[in-house]
C-alpha cells in the first residue's frame, strides 16, 4: 500500500494501525493509535499530482455564501453538487463571534479560481495552481480601486466587517446582501466577474444607496465606503466606471497568481524543505498556541503526495492531542518536506467516505467556515461489494438496531442501498425486515440469547454479499438507573439514565443495546412524573418509588422530594447583556436577544430569547456565551426559567481544571407556558477545578422538532 512509508515510521515509533483502508484510486486513509501518551491520528494521503479524475475543491461554510456549518454537512453540500467526496477536513480560522460576518474565512480562500477571501498578512496558506502543482506560501496582497476621475483608494477588505474609514468590495459569495447598518453609503455595479487575482475587474455603478444591507447582484458587486471614503462615494453618478485590482505577491514560492485555481489559509508553517520549522512567531501565532496540546489539522506534502492529517485532542484516555512541535516532528517523519497547520481545536473534523471518522473535541462537531475536500470524479462503475453499517454488541428482543447498507462500486465510492434492491437473509432462518434505516428481529421467547447472521445480497449485479452478526435477548438479567436514588428540591428536575445487561451462556455479563422508548415508568406516591426518562419533583417534600420495567423485568428506586439548605450566589442577576456574547449555530437559525423590563423575576429586568429553529435540521442552538469562572466549591447551579411550552432543551455548557468539556441539562423539556419556574441542577460530580461556566443555551435536536417562541431567563446563581 502507498501509505508504507507512513506505516513503517509509525510502527517503529510505537504506533498500532487501526484501520486501513482505499478511498478512490491511489487514494488511503489510515488511522494510528498510540498508548504512551494517548494519541489517534487520521491520515488520508492523495497521489500528486492528481489524476483528472481527483479533484480538490474548497468550500465555504454557508449554503449560499459565507457561512458556518459542520464539515458533514458541507460535504454533502458539495456531493450533492459537484460529485462524490472521498475525504475532506476542515480548513481556516475564522471568528468564533456570532456577527453577520463569522462566517468569514481568516485568510485566503480561493474556489474555482475566484478570489472570496484576501490572505491574512505573512501567514500561509496551501495552493492548487492549474498546471497541478500543490504548495504551501505566504502573500502581501496590494488592492485599489480606481475611480472615474483616475484616483486610486485602498481596497481595505474583501467580503468582511467593513473598517471604519475605508473602502471594502463585497462580491456575490459572500451571500444575498451585505448585511450593513443602515445609513451605509454602498456603491452597487454591474461587472465583469469574477474577481480574479492580479486581474483587473471593471464595474459600471447602477446605484448608490444609504439604506445598508444592499443586494449584492449575481452579476456584480457592492462596494461599501464609511468614514472619508463615503463622501466620496456620494459624488459618483450612475454609469460611471471603477476599476479594480488585487494584487497578490508570493513571498515563498515563484509563480503568477493568476494560475492560482485553489487555496486555503492557515498557519503556521510547520515544515520547510525538510526540516521542523514552526513559524509561529513570524505568523504572529503565541507561544502558548505552538507549545499546548491541542486537537490539530494539518497538511503535508511529499514528493509525490499530499497528506491530511488529523489528531484528536482534548480526551483524556483516549488522545490527549500534540504540541505544534510534535505535529511537525510527525509530518517531517511522514516524509514530508513541507507542511502547514490549520484551523484545530474543536474544529479539527476528518470526513472519510460519508461519515466523520475522528472524536471531535466538543463531543459534536463544530460548525466551520471553510473545508478542504476530495472529489472522486471517476465515470460510473458497477458495485463490487456491499458494506454494512449497524453497531456492534448485544441487544434486546423487539430494539430496531439502526443498520445502513452501501455498495462499493469500482473507484471505492460506497453508495446506499434501498431496500428494494437487495435480499436480507437470516441464520437461522427467521422472518426480518430492513426498512433502510433500521432492522427488525423476530421476538423471542425463553430466557436464552439468540445469535443471527444477516446476509444482504443484490438482486442485481454480481457484488459480494455483506453480513452482520447479532445477540439478541429475550430479556435483561438485569437494570440499573442512574441515580438509583433521588433526593430532589420541590419542583426540581433529575434525568434518569436506565442500562440493561443480559448473561451469555458462559454466565457473562454484557450490556444490551434497547430503545429508550420501551422502558415503562411507574410512579408509586405524590412524588412527581416521569416524562422522556426525566424525573420532575412535585412541588411540596414527598417520598415514593420509581418502578422502571423492561421486556418484564423491573428495578426500583427510592425517592425523596425534600428541600435543602443550600447558600447561593449570584453568578450573573440576567438584567443586562454585559460579559454575554451571542451565538447561533447553525446559520439558518434566527435569534434575537434582548433585556425586558415588562417581565421578571427578580433584578431590573430579564433575558429575552426570541428563537426561531423551524429551519435546518439536527442540533439548532442559541448560546449565551459567559466564560464565567466558579466559585471553588461550586455544587449547583440555578436559573429562573418564563418557559413557553415548545419543548426545547435548556442546557449548560462547562469547562473544568483539565480542559475537558462538560455539558449538563438545566432544563431536558421546557414543557410549561406562560409562568416562572426555578430550576437547580446539581452539577457532575468528580469535576476538576478550576470550573468554567462557558455557555447556557438553548436547542432544539430532532429534525421534526422546529419550533418558534420565546423564553425569559433571569438570576443565574451558584449553590454550595
Amino acid at each position: 500500500m502507498a501509505l508504507v512509508g507512513v506505516m513503517a515510521f509509525a510502527w517503529a515509533q510505537g504506533w498500532q494501525v487501526t484501520e486501513s483502508q482505499t478511498i478512490a484510486p491511489s487514494v488511503f486513509f489510515q488511522a494510528f493509535r498510540s498508548e504512551m501518551p494517548p494519541l489517534w491520528v487520521g491520515v488520508v494521503r492523495l497521489p500528486l499530482p492528481l489524476p483528472k479524475e481527483l479533484s480538490l475543491t474548497p468550500a465555504l461554510g454557508g449554503d449560499n455564501g459565507l457561512g458556518r456549518q459542520p464539515l458533514s454537512q458541507i460535504a454533502q453540500r458539495v456531493q450533492a453538487q459537484k460529485g462524490y467526496v472521498a475525504a475532506a477536513i476542515n480548513a481556516d480560522y475564522f471568528s468564533m463571534t456570532a456577527t453577520n460576518y463569522s462566517g468569514d474565512p481568516l485568510g485566503i480562500h480561493i474556489q474555482d479560481g475566484e478570489l472570496v477571501s484576501l490572505p491574512t498578512f505573512n501567514r500561509s496558506a496551501l495552493i492548487g495552481l492549474r498546471d497541478g502543482r500543490v504548495l504551501i506560501a505566504r502573500f502581501q496582497a496590494n488592492a485599489l480601486v480606481q475611480l472615474p476621475d483616475g484616483r486610486t483608494m485602498p481596497l481595505s477588505g474583501l467580503n468582511e466587517p467593513p473598517p471604519k474609514n475605508g473602502w471594502s468590495l463585497f462580491t456575490p459569495a459572500f451571500g444575498p446582501t451585505t448585511q450593513t447598518p443602515a445609513g451605509t453609503v454602498e456603491i452597487v455595479a454591474q461587472a465583469n466577474l469574477p474577481l480574479r487575482p492580479n486581474t483587473p475587474l471593471t464595474a459600471t455603478v447602477r446605484a448608490i444607496s444609504t439604506a445598508g444591507n444592499a443586494v449584492i447582484p449575481r452579476d456584480g458587486i457592492v462596494l461599501v465606503a464609511t468614514g472619508d471614503a463615503a463622501a466620496i462615494a456620494q459624488t459618483l453618478t450612475p454609469d460611471a466606471n471603477l476599476q479594480l485590482l488585487i494584487n497578490l505577491t508570493p513571498l515563498d514560492a515563484s509563480f503568477d497568481p493568476r494560475d492560482i485555481l485553489w487555496a486555503i489559509g492557515g498557519g503556521p508553517r510547520l515544515v520547510r524543505n525538510g526540516q521542523v520549522s514552526v513559524e509561529y512567531a513570524a505568523e504572529n501565532f503565541s507561544a502558548k498556541f505552538a507549545e499546548t496540546k491541542h486537537p490539530r489539522t494539518a497538511v503535508g506534502l511529499k514528493s509525490d503526495a499530499l497528506l491530511f492529517v488529523v489528531v484528536d485532542g482534548r480526551q483524556p484516555g483516549y488522545s490527549e492531542g500534540m504540541t505544534l512541535f510534535e505535529l511537525a516532528e510527525f509530518l517531517r517523519n511522514a516524509g514530508c518536506t513541507d507542511a502547514l497547520n490549520l484551523d484545530g481545536g474543536g474544529s479539527t473534523t476528518l470526513w472519510v467516505r460519508g461519515a466523520i471518522v475522528n472524536r471531535p473535541s466538543d463531543g459534536r462537531e463544530r460548525p466551520i467556515a471553510n473545508a478542504l475536500l476530495l472529489l472522486n470524479l471517476f465515470p460510473p462503475q458497477p458495485l463490487v461489494q456491499l458494506w454494512v453499517k449497524a453497531p456492534e454488541g448485544h441487544f434486546l428482543a423487539g430494539t430496531p438496531i439502526p443498520l445502513t447498507l452501501f455498495g462499493e462500486d469500482a473507484a471505492y465510492r460506497l453508495l446506499p442501498m434501498k431496500p428494494e434492491a437487495v435480499t436480507a437473509t437470516a441464520t437461522p432462518l427467521a422472518e426480518i425486515r430492513w426498512d433502510g434505516n433500521a432492522l427488525f428481529l423476530p421476538t423471542l421467547n425463553g430466557d436464552r440469547p439468540q445469535r443471527w447472521q444477516v446476509t444482504f445480497t443484490p438482486k442485481e449485479g454480481d457484488a459480494a454479499s455483506a453480513t452482520a452478526s447479532f445477540c439478541v435477548h429475550p430479556k435483561p438479567d438485569e437494570l440499573q438507573v442512574t441515580p438509583n436514588a433521588l433526593l430532589v428540591a420541590p419542583g426540581g428536575s433529575v434525568r434518569l439514565t436506565i442500562r440493561a445487561f443480559g448473561r451469555e451462556p458462559s454466565g457473562e455479563k454484557v450490556p444490551l443495546q434497547f430503545d429508550a422508548r420501551a422502558v415503562r415508568w411507574t410512579v408509586q406516591g405524590n412524588i412527581g412524573s416521569v416524562q422522556d426518562g426525566v424525573f420532575w419533583a412535585a412541588s411540596q417534600p414527598s417520598e415514593g418509588v420509581l418502578e422502571a420495567t423492561l421486556n418484564g423485568v423491573s428495578v426500583r428506586i427510592p425517592v425523596r422530594v425534600i428541600a435543602a439548605a443550600t447558600k447561593w450566589q449570584t453568578l450573573h442577576e440576567l438584567d443586562n447583556l454585559s460579559g454575554i456574547q451571542v451565538q447561533m449555530m447553525p446559520p439558518t437559525v434566527r435569534a434575537e436577544v434582548a433585556v425586558t423590563t415588562a417581565n421578571k423575576r427578580s433584578g431590573t429586568g430579564a433575558l429575552q430569547i426570541r428563537y426561531d429553529f423551524s429551519q435546518g435540521k439536527r442540533l439548532r442552538a442559541v448560546y449565551l456565551v459567559l466564560n464565567k469562572p466558579l466559585p471553588s466549591g461550586a455544587q449547583r447551579l440555578a436559573i429562573w426559567v418564563y418557559g413557553d411550552g415548545n419543548g426545547c432543551w435548556l442546557r449548560a455548557r462547562l469547562r473544568d481544571g483539565t480542559g475537558k468539556p462538560v455539558f449538563m441539562d438545566l432544563v431536558p423539556v421546557i414543557n410549561w407556558r406562560n409562568e416562572w419556574r426555578e430550576v437547580k441542577v446539581p452539577l457532575p460530580s468528580g469535576l476538576a477545578e478550576p470550573i468554567a461556566l462557558e455557555a447556557i443555551y438553548l436547542a432544539a435536536i430532532r429534525d421534526d422538532h422546529q419550533p418558534q417562541g420565546v423564553i425569559l431567563l433571569d438570576s443565574l446563581r451558584v449553590g454550595f
